[in-house]
């Protein structure tokens, strides 16, 4: 049984190689043609999508800002210093969207 076995290993052997000469030689005649058959793989577009850094941009809610320029007024307020609400406002929109870049 094992000289069965060895007898188509050599068979296949001897396939492979005429289909690999034939390949190189069809390769030679129309590169064109096996360019097109090559497909990328899927785990390289995964791979060049993730080392891309993306910037995610987070913006606060309306509740957020609302509740920090809410504090913001007291304290300034308590410290009396001079401002208005709506640069209350701006201030509080501003110190959130730092911290939700970080």
């Amino acid at each position: 049984m094992e000289e069965k076995t060895k007898k188509k290993r050599v068979q296949k052997r001897a396939v492979r190689k005429k289909t690999k000469a034939t390949e190189s030689v069809s390769v030679a005649a129309a590169p064109a043609v096996k360019a097109e058959k090559k497909k990328p793989r899927k785990s390289s577009r995964a791979k060049s999508a993730s080392d891309t850094p993306k910037l995610i941009v987070h913006l606060p809610t309306f509740e957020q800002v609302q509740l920090r320029a809410y504090f913001i007024s007291e304290r300034r307020r308590k410290l009396g210093l001079p401002g208005d609400e709506s640069h209350d406002w701006l201030a509080a929109e501003q110190e959130l969207r730092e911290e939700l870049s970080v």
